[in-house]
This record gives structure tokens, C-alpha cells and sequence, in this order.
């Protein structure tokens, strides 16, 4: 059996995502001395959750018991499963092959309820991803449904129904015609648009700072996030009509950018596999990729926070994509 549905199933933030790979399943941890199999409805398994955990915050039951029913039955056979890896850098992708079983906590991880799944040779990178994929991944559930399964599909050369195939023909279509109109800018005036998106997701102080002498750094911004964080960030524009960033431009753009200070490169082309694990290399500062397809995701999704000279001189207007 074949379905579309995609699921994430995280592994305490990564810690047992190799256990995952290695041992063939996905799985998780409440309710860890009690087989599940047994259960069939909904009540029954909040009545069990209230007499394992007593003194759990009403909260909490109704968010866990849905979570751990979720995981015995909507995580069907054919259903697509997605497991971040260290650093949610790379994705495991697989599919659900078996049925529930209960495994009493080994030393591989303590997740005595699983589900066998055939895992993808390769995990994903995530910055491939389109933003709003990369959105739908960002609850803080354990287990979730995906959006963009299509999307992240396509990776792995899956078959994807016609329906699904027109959609996402219909959206590239757009972007491409988008990208179109970026690329009509001059250099400078697309660093000026990366500012004036920045100003419009939130960050104060956006400067276009792209000089010569300027060490590759063509905008900087603060996010200031009530009293909580103040987030400092550089980035590097580069508006290219063909042709994808290396990994020495990565490693440039780190050497220009101080300890504390975060750093991204926004390319209306794209990035090589390379540049997006030296980005991502453990041990050094994280560089944020967003390549061309993502850049037309925030333009879209911030398009009306623009100001209106911004937006008279990009030319476009909103269309509709069906779902």
C-alpha cells in the first residue's frame, strides 16, 4: 500500500536518529513497561495515560495521548516518515513497512513502541527544501503530519499522482517567472531588496552595506525579539543567472563574519551540495542558504510588508495556485 501522507517522528532531538537508521524503525517512549497492541480506542489509552502518569497537567494528557494514538494508527503501512538528523541539517526519509510491536527498552534507544521503516539510502539536505517545507517541519510535536510530502518526495524520484505533479509544475512556473523579474534588478538593487525583505520579516536596522572593501558582506540587520534574544546577522547577496555557489564561498563568507554574529548568502541561482554541507559542518558557524526558489518563498510570503516602491518596482501581482 502507497500513500502520500508524511509524518514526522523525532527522536529526542536527534539523540536516537542513528538508532533509527541503523535499527530499521521509528518509535517512542511513553507509556515505556505497557504493550500497546491491545488498545483500541481512544479512551481506553487517555484512562491507561491518567493512571500511568497521575499527576500529568490536562495539557499535557490531551497532547500526549493524540500523539501516541496518532502513532499507532495513523502511521499506517505506505505512510512516508521523516526524522531529523544532528544539527536538523539532514533529513532521514523512509516508509513505514510493519505493523506495531512493542520492544522493551534496549540500549540502542529507550523507544519500546515501534514501526519498521525501509529508510532512503541518502537523508536530505533540509536547506533543499522550499521554505514553506521547511515551515511545516518546525512544530514542536514529536509526531506530525507534513506538508509539501510532494516536495520532499520528488528528491527520491517518487511517483507522485497527476494532481500532484500539476501543482508542483504550477508553482515552479510561478517562481521561475518571479525569479524573471529579480533578475532584471541590478546587483545592487536586488542587495537592496534582500535589505528591504529583512526589514520585513522583523529586522531593525537594515542596511545595504555593499561596498567595495565591504569583505563580501552586502546587508546587515538586528532581530530583536522582545527582550528574549537580540539576533545579529550579515549576509552576502549574490544575484546570478546561472551557475551555483562552492564551498569556498561559504568558507569566505565564515572567515568575514564575527564569532557572535550570525551569517547568510542569498543567491538567486543556487547552492552545490558541497557549498550546503560546508555550511552546515559541525564544529564552525552555521551559514544560512537561501537560494533563488527560496528567496521568491519569502517575497511571496512577505510581499505585502514591502513598501510600495518596492513593490512598483518588482512589477508583480498575486495569482491563484489551486490545492
Amino acid at each position: 500500500m502507497t500513500t502520500n501522507n508524511m509524518y514526522m517522528v523525532r527522536a529526542d532531538f536527534a539523540r536516537y536518529a542513528s538508532a533509527f537508521q541503523a535499527g530499521k524503525y521509528v518509535g517512542i517512549g511513553w507509556l515505556e513497561h505497557t504493550d500497546l497492541s491491545d488498545i483500541a480506542d481512544r479512551e481506553t489509552l487517555r484512562t491507561l495515560y491518567e493512571h500511568s502518569y497521575p499527576n500529568a497537567a490536562p495539557m499535557n494528557l490531551a497532547q500526549n495521548v493524540g500523539q501516541i494514538w496518532r502513532f499507532l494508527n495513523d502511521l499506517t503501512l505506505g505512510t512516508y516518515v521523516v526524522t531529523p538528523m544532528k544539527d536538523n541539517a539532514q533529513l532521514l526519509v523512509g516508509q513505514i513497512v510493519g505493523g506495531y510491536v512493542y520492544v522493551p527498552a534496549q540500549s540502542d534507544s529507550p523507544y519500546p513502541h515501534r514501526k519498521s521503516v525501509e529508510w532512503f539510502p541518502e537523508p536530505i539536505i533540509r536547506s533543499m527544501l522550499s521554505v514553506s517545507a521547511q515551515n511545516t517541519l518546525r512544530s514542536s510535536l514529536t509526531i506530525f503530519q507534513i506538508g509539501h510530502a510532494e516536495e520532499i518526495l520528488r528528491h527520491f524520484s517518487i511517483e507522485l499522482s497527476e494532481r500532484s505533479q500539476k501543482l508542483l509544475m504550477t508553482e515552479e512556473q510561478i517562481k521561475q517567472a518571479i525569479l524573471g523579474q529579480l533578475l532584471e534588478l541590478r546587483a545592487d538593487e536586488f542587495e537592496i531588496l534582500v535589505r528591504d525583505v529583512l526589514a520585513a520579516i522583523g529586522f531593525e536596522d537594515a542596511e545595504h552595506t555593499g561596498r567595495s572593501g565591504d569583505n563580501g558582506i552586502d546587508v546587515k540587520g538586528k532581530l530583536a525579539v522582545y527582550d528574549f534574544a537580540s539576533i545579529d546577522i550579515m549576509v552576502q547577496v549574490k544575484r546570478y543567472k546561472s551557475g551555483r555557489i562552492d564551498h569556498q564561498a561559504i568558507k569566505d563568507l565564515r572567515g568575514s563574519v564575527p564569532e557572535r554574529t550570525h551569517a547568510a548568502f542569498v543567491t538567486t541561482s543556487d547552492f552545490t551540495e558541497r557549498a550546503r554541507l560546508e555550511a552546515h559542518k559541525e564544529g564552525f558557524k552555521k551559514i544560512g542558504l537561501i537560494n533563488g526558489s527560496q528567496f521568491v518563498d519569502i517575497l511571496i510570503e512577505h510581499y505585502d510588508d514591502l513598501s510600495e516602491e518596492v513593490r512598483a518596482k518588482l512589477n508583480l501581482r498575486k495569482t491563484l495556485v489551486p490545492r
